[in-house]
């Protein structure tokens, strides 16, 4: 394994860490905000929502440094979409605690944005065929979930448990992305993991 490879690696796999952890922060906090609804905007509670989302683009930047969307333009570009909306949704957290009406554009469109992003980056990751088992279909299970559960309930159901519900679901998969990544990041020869590995 090169010296850029072995970097890269390095990196994914510190990604895929903190994409976990941002995963799982955002499902910890939305299901703490079901159960203590109604939920009271505040720049605390949506800094908590902001340091998630930004690990997100953390761990997304982990599968792109791997190459599991392969070479074609619709795996970088679809990854690039995912970053732009996962952005906006983190400029809108810090945003509505002060100016709530410009914010709700930002968190009405952001969704849309991510899940088509991540429906071409699935495809792309199924094409390249790089990431093999549960990990292969990650990115595009979370991709269809937009459009599949999440939009639907919002719009179907319209109230602040079924949002929240949907919300810890979503993040529930961004975790498991975090993890598929740490997973696949190929571990340096003759370093200590690997050994315990072997």
């Amino acid at each position: 394994m090169d010296t850029t490879t072995t970097r890269r690696s390095g990196f994914a796999r510190t990604a895929g860490i903190i994409g976990l952890g941002g995963g799982l922060l955002g499902a910890v906090f939305a299901a703490y905000e079901l159960a203590t609804l109604p939920y009271e905007v505040s720049f605390a509670t949506n800094a908590v929502a902001a340091v998630a989302h930004l690990a997100v683009i953390v761990a997304l930047g982990g599968l792109a440094a791997l190459g599991a969307a392969g070479s074609g333009w619709w795996g970088r570009a679809g990854i690039g979409v995912a970053i732009l909306g996962w952005t906006a949704l983190t400029v809108a957290e810090l945003v509505e605690p002060f100016d709530e009406a410009s914010a709700m554009p930002m968190f009405e469109i952001a969704p849309l944005v991510i899940g088509a992003g991540m429906l071409l980056v699935g495809v792309a990751v199924l094409r390249a065929r790089h990431w093999s088992g549960w990990r292969r279909i990650v990115p595009l299970v979370i991709g269809a979930y937009v459009f599949v559960v999440f939009l639907p309930v919002a719009i179907a159901v319209a109230t602040d448990a079924g949002f929240w519900a949907v919300l810890l679901g979503w993040f529930l998969g961004y975790a498991a992305l975090g993890l598929a990544v740490v997973v696949e990041a190929p571990v340096p020869a003759g370093s200590p993991e690997r050994a315990r590995v072997a």
